[in-house]
């Protein structure tokens, strides 16, 4: 057995058995919990069984300190071997020279194993600087019994967004002035403004990811719609009923004030866990159109990188890989996460699961864009300001475009 274990980890590290010398890997993700450390402490120990002179070793960092940690540590000559990080800012860490091109390696030749549009977010300049691991996706949750009492087809959700202005008018309740259920609004949920701009099959930045694109046709519609639905309600009226919301049971969409929301797919354990009686759907995020694309939904997660200065990138690498494979199918089965690896979507027989890995043809991944990192402070506002002080969608978005120009074209500068 340890010499079969050798021989494995020999023939994976590209090493003869003379030049195998032992290692030792420290690799650095958030999961800290209860829930999620066995996971992970199995998946570590599955590679160390099998590659005694590649040993990992685990630390977990709290999320909101992960990048910070490891790009200090980058700085100063002692970061992890291998990272777990935020999928959508790989690129950024590609262009400052903070990870590692995996290319060397044969990162090239793994593209075909995973979901395109995961793939691509570790690609810059044509080379691999990550292999993604999990993501998540959004979904509209209905309300089955506020559907049925509204005298809709609980089997019939909406697909278009005419048909969520249709079915929200049936689902609506007032008492007196004031509202006490809200048919639907996309504003509420987590699926936000941007996420509603790309199912219009619009986006904010050009192509390369580098530019703005906040005035485009696509972006000014769908601050317009937002605008429809506060008019529709009222925009101090839905200002006071969103802080109504409470957390737990008491959140919009438990409490039966919102029947018709989109958020996080995974929120599906909080409904099984709180609200097991609740009678539900979950469905494709309604288009414009009812037609989906590979921009209908959007998702996050998390890639596996290098970061730059490991003592040890070629073992490293190999982690990686195994970490991003076999280690998502053991992941997927424990966690219920949506894996980034094809093969990993069979490892959970959950019937939920399996619908959820269904949304990710038609799941949109937005990686941070280059020059503009805080952009979203002055897209927020134009939101905001259409929203509550009643300004025009085109006259905001010039103003978000005009700030968001001004931050890439400063920040490139920086750049050279």
């Amino acid at each position: 057995m340890h010499k079969k274990a050798l021989l494995v980890t020999s023939l994976l590290l590209g090493l003869s058995g003379a030049q195998a010398q032992k290692v030792t890997l420290n690799f650095t993700a958030h999961w800290l919990s209860e829930q999620r450390r066995p996971t992970i402490n199995k998946i570590i120990g599955l590679w160390n069984q099998r590659n005694p002179n590649v040993q990992v070793q685990y630390t977990g960092v709290p999320f909101d300190q992960l990048i910070t940690k490891t790009l200090a540590g980058v700085a100063a000559g002692n970061a992890p071997d291998v990272v777990v990080i935020d999928i959508r800012t790989s690129t950024q860490r590609a262009a400052r020279n903070q990870n590692t091109d995996m290319s060397q390696f044969g990162a090239d030749k793994l593209g075909g194993s995973y979901f395109p549009q995961l793939w691509a977010t570790g690609r810059y300049n044509g080379k691999q600087y990550a292999l993604p691991f999990v993501t998540d996706t959004r979904v509209l949750f209905y309300n089955k019994a506020a559907f049925k009492e509204a005298g809709l087809d609980p089997n019939k959700p909406p697909k278009t967004w005419d048909d969520l202005w249709a079915y929200a008018a049936k689902l609506d309740k007032k008492d007196g002035d004031r509202w006490t259920r809200m048919g639907f609004h996309p504003n509420f949920g987590d699926f936000g403004y941007q996420g509603w701009v790309n199912n219009a099959g619009g986006y904010l930045f050009d192509k390369n990811n580098e530019n703005p694109t906040m005035t485009s046709a696509a972006a000014v519609q769908t601050l317009a719609w937002f605008k429809k639905w506060n008019d529709k309600y009222g925009a101090n009226s839905v200002a006071a009923f969103k802080a109504s919301f409470g957390g737990g049971t008491q959140d919009e969409f438990m409490s039966g004030k919102v029947p018709m929301v989109v958020r996080n797919g995974n929120y599906l354990s909080t409904l099984t866990r709180s609200a097991p009686d609740l009678q539900f759907g979950m469905v494709s995020v309604p288009t414009m159109d009812g037609k989906t694309s590979d921009t209908t939904t959007w998702g996050g997660g998390f890639n596996i990188e290098i970061p730059r200065g490991s003592k040890h990138p070629k073992e490293a690498f190999a982690f990686a890989k195994f970490l991003s494979t076999e280690g998502a199918k053991i992941w997927a089965a424990e966690q219920n996460d949506l894996p980034a690896y094809k093969a990993a979507q069979t490892a959970n027989k959950n019937p939920q699961f399996i619908k959820l890995v269904s949304f990710l043809p038609i799941t949109y991944l937005s990686p941070a864009p280059l020059y503009a990192p805080s952009y979203d402070t002055a897209v927020n506002k134009a939101v905001d300001d259409v929203l509550l002080r009643g300004r025009d969608p085109q006259a905001a978005l010039e103003e978000a475009q005009a700030a968001v120009a001004k931050m890439v074209d400063e920040n490139k500068k920086d750049a050279k």
